[in-house]
This record gives structure tokens, C-alpha cells and sequence, in this order.
């Protein structure tokens, strides 16, 4: 039997509910990663947030293309999804915020090195009566090497 003809077989809610679960789980451990800045360590997570995004997008697909499905799920499955759901997104809100505070302290240290930089090659000049002083504007040390 085809999924088209009998799509209520294909919608399995406790997956769902499964697969929510331990996305939640694995935004948690992302959020623990951002919050002790340990962001090289994130990348190992996404491959199996990504297959578990995907399986979920499968499933919101078949609802969408059968929206009666919605009705064959008991209530306390729904009672079920909505609670893992809601938890979801609150993780989820609590990692965007993480993210913006990772990009904002990655912006602020990238920031710093360059104004050390900035500080420290700040190139001397002659000026007019023939003495050092700190150049006007940013210069760029350039050597000549001619031979003739």
C-alpha cells in the first residue's frame, strides 16, 4: 500500500515526539558549547541535527500535504508533542540568544586585535622642520630593493 493512499501509516507521532526530543537535547549541548565558548566543538553536533531537521521536515511535509492526519493523533500524543514542542522552542530561543553573544564577544576580540595592531605598527614620519613624529594617517612600511 502506498503512502498516498494511506498517509496515517507514515505519520508515526511518538518519532516525531522522539525526534523533537533530542533536537531540543542537542540545541541544549550547543548552548552548554556556545556558553563556555567552545564553539569548534559545536560543528560535531550538526551532522546529526541535520539528519534529524530533515526527518522532522519529512513528516511536517506529510502533514501538510494530508492535513486530516492531524486528526487521527490521540490526545495525549498531541498533550505529548506539544510539551516536548514547547520545550523545544524555549532551548531554542535560549540558543539564539547564545549565538548573538558568541557572534557579539567574536566581534569584540576580533575588534581588539586590530586596534593592538593599529597601536603598535603606528608608523613614525619626518615632519616639517625635520623631526619624528607619529604619522598623520596609516602607512605602510615598503621596501626597495633596486639594482642597477
Amino acid at each position: 500500500m502506498s503512502s498516498e493512499s494511506n498517509p496515517t501509516k507514515d505519520l508515526k507521532i511518538q518519532d516525531v515526539i522522539t525526534l523533537t526530543a533530542r533536537l531540543a537535547q542537542l540545541l541544549a549541548e550547543e548552548v552548554d558549547l556556545l556558553g563556555e565558548m567552545k564553539v569548534a566543538k559545536i560543528e560535531a553536533l550538526q551532522k546529526e541535527k541535520l539528519f534529524l531537521v530533515n526527518a522532522l521536515e519529512a513528516q511536517r511535509k506529510l502533514v501538510e500535504r494530508h492535513p486530516g492526519l492531524m486528526e487521527t493523533i490521540p490526545s495525549q500524543d498531541k498533550k505529548d508533542l506539544q510539551e516536548v514542542v514547547d520545550v523545544f522552542n524555549n532551548i531554542l530561543e535560549e540558543n539564539h540568544r547564545k549565538l548573538l553573544q558568541a557572534k557579539e564577544v567574536n566581534h569584540k576580540i576580533v575588534q581588539a586585535i586590530t586596534d593592538v595592531v593599529k597601536q603598535s605598527t603606528r608608523s613614525m614620519a619626518y615632519g616639517g622642520n625635520g623631526a619624528t613624529a607619529q604619522a598623520p594617517f596609516e602607512t605602510l612600511s615598503v621596501t626597495l630593493n633596486k639594482t642597477i
